[in-house]
């Protein structure tokens, strides 16, 4: 192969190969198993795609065949209306969106691959589901602003396709909706429902991850499929923002997003990827090449016999990897390899933002501050924006700490893991182990606990020296129904130096607190730990070592973080 995006486009295709179901039985011929939910997952299909840019590129029949199977797998999720269920067991629809663009990318690429008689079967294939989504998906729907937004792109790219004007139009209204909702800083929100909902303390819905993997890509791509130059400079401006929320491997940070319950170390786990936002620009922008790359570089990372897995440790913990993330992310690498110039797919190397090594940056969309100074990054929030189904961290949390020796230090999942999306969401049978990667606060009484990560009225102030980086949150804690634990007001002081990360609170007395260290030295210099042991959470994909921390009789513990 000629890069690394050609070779982990045909080693993902492979191994899905691997699990296509070949029997004649049509309720399940062409379908991929999924060995982590032990369910063959209504989308799929989406991957016709990058099959078709496997064989392009092989020129081997088997990748064209498994297209076909999987296109006609797809009629197991067909309704009568033109729409398809996201999956056998679930009535969302707005999924069809994924599917549409993926066919219409596929005979934008090898129509004549298919022969006339498949290829018109495919094309009436894309007019039903259009004009469903036509009529069905728009930015008043109940769904979140990255189904409005790549369903503008769908229709652009069928509109394109057949010529059929109320399509662009549709699509360029779609498209401008989602330019209305980007903050100061130049993130995307409208994660929630309304899209302009704001919380107590003014957040915003922002989540990073599905921003970098869905949203985003979907507006650079219509600009540069329309050549609307307006687009093409607000999206530009909006992927350089969001490029400070990558961390020097390649992983994005969205420990604090509102939607991190699908959250994955490299991206998001049903969508197709971050690499054409960035390649897109690449005439111009050579520090988004290199973004592009370090990410595939981590998909890369996260891979093993052709599947890409929903975080680095999950193979040394023994799960399984979930086919989704393999099958949506081939048409990523494939898009890529077809709209960029070769020479940007393996080029010279430059620094990103995370690579500066003073960084002193508050979000107040998301309250959450970045910082970097040395070798260490960390982010502390006290986002207080509640989707109810995500239970991401508030309450002035250090979510994320990664030094540059040894990667991701304190990677902050969801704070409880709950399958809000049954069939999207694997399951880890080791129950034991399987505990939040939050830090926090905790207490129990009468059998509940609570939790400072629950907390979302904290009191957050943060200062820069020349030597230092000082966060200093006065918390409380609170159960998962928002019940506050009345008398407690513990204060928690992060100091982030070239020495590593000083973790200290006072008024702690009767609190543990709970450190989820991945990797690096954990040293109490005050209070005491009570015990540790290994764990391991699907969200985020770590294996780490759960500190508990009891504080001195004073109410006080302090504790130093290096590599």
């Amino acid at each position: 192969m000629n890069n690394i995006y050609e070779e982990l486009l045909i080693e993902y295709c492979d191994a899905l190969m691997s699990l296509q179901d070949k029997s004649d039985d049509a309720a399940f011929r062409g379908g991929i198993k999924c060995r982590a939910c032990k369910m063959i997952h209504g989308r799929c299909p989406d991957a016709i795609y990058g099959f078709t840019v496997a064989y392009k590129i092989t020129g081997n029949v088997k990748y064209l065949d498994a297209a076909k199977l999987l296109f006609d797998y797809a009629d197991n999720m067909l309704c009568t209306d033109g729409s398809l269920y996201n999956d056998a067991q679930a009535n969302w629809r707005f999924t069809s969106n994924f599917f549409l663009t993926s066919l219409i990318e596929t005979l934008n690429s090898g129509k004549d691959l298919y022969g006339k008689e498949y290829s018109e079967k495919m094309e009436n294939r894309a007019k039903a589901v259009a004009e469903w989504l036509y009529l069905n998906l728009n930015e008043n729907s109940r769904a979140n602003i990255n189904y409005a937004t790549s369903n503008g792109l769908a229709l652009a790219l069928t509109g394109t396709y057949f010529n059929e004007k109320k399509y662009l139009e549709r699509a360029k209204r779609l498209i401008y909706y989602a330019l209305a909702h980007v903050t100061e800083n130049g993130l995307l929100y409208g994660e929630s429902l309304p899209h302009d909902l704001v919380s107590d303390k003014k957040a915003r819905s922002v989540d990073i991850g599905y921003n970098v993997e869905e949203t985003i890509p979907a507006l650079v791509k219509y600009a540069f499929l329309t050549d609307d130059n307006k687009v093409r400079e607000l999206a530009r401006k909006i992927v350089r923002a969001h490029l400070n929320f990558m961390l020097p491997d390649g992983a994005w940070d969205n420990s604090f997003g509102v939607r991190n319950n699908k959250w994955t170390y490299w991206g998001s786990r049903t969508s197709d990827g971050c690499a054409p936002m960035f390649l897109l620009f690449a005439e111009t922008e050579p520090e988004f090449v290199e973004a592009a790359l370090r990410n595939t570089e981590l998909l890369k990372k996260c891979s093993k016999d052709g599947f890409l897995f929903g975080g680095r440790d999950y193979f040394l913990h023994n799960e399984h990897a979930c086919t989704h993330h393999t099958f949506e992310h081939i048409n990523s690498l494939a898009y890529c390899i077809e709209h960029v110039d070769g020479k940007f797919l393996a080029p010279k190397r430059v620094s990103i933002p995370s690579d500066r090594k003073d960084v002193f940056s508050y979000y107040s969309e998301t309250l959450t501050y970045k910082l970097a100074k040395g070798n260490y990054l960390a982010t502390v929030t006290d986002n207080d924006f509640n989707v109810f189904f995500s239970w991401h961290a508030t309450g002035g949390t250090i979510t994320a700490l990664y030094g540059r020796n040894v990667g991701p230090m304190i990677m902050a999942s969801v704070t409880d893991y709950i399958l809000v999306e049954p069939t999207n969401m694997q399951q880890s049978l080791d129950v034991n182990s399987h505990r939040s990667l939050t830090p926090r606060f905790i207490k129990e009484i009468d059998g509940i606990t609570y939790h400072s990560s629950y907390y979302r009225y904290a009191k957050m102030n943060g200062k820069k020296t020349e030597n230092e980086c000082i966060i200093t949150v006065k918390t409380g804690l609170c159960s998962k129904n928002e019940e506050i634990l009345g008398g407690v007001e513990p204060t928690i002081t992060y100091t982030l130096s070239e020495k590593g990360l000083k973790i200290s609170a006072e008024n702690a007395d009767g609190l543990k607190y709970v450190l989820p260290l991945i990797a690096g030295k954990c040293e109490v210099k005050k209070g005491s730990t009570e015990k540790s042991e290994k764990i391991f959470f699907l969200t985020g994909g770590f294996i780490a070592t759960e500190y508990i921390i009891v504080p001195g009789k004073d109410g006080k513990f302090e504790i130093m973080i290096s590599e």
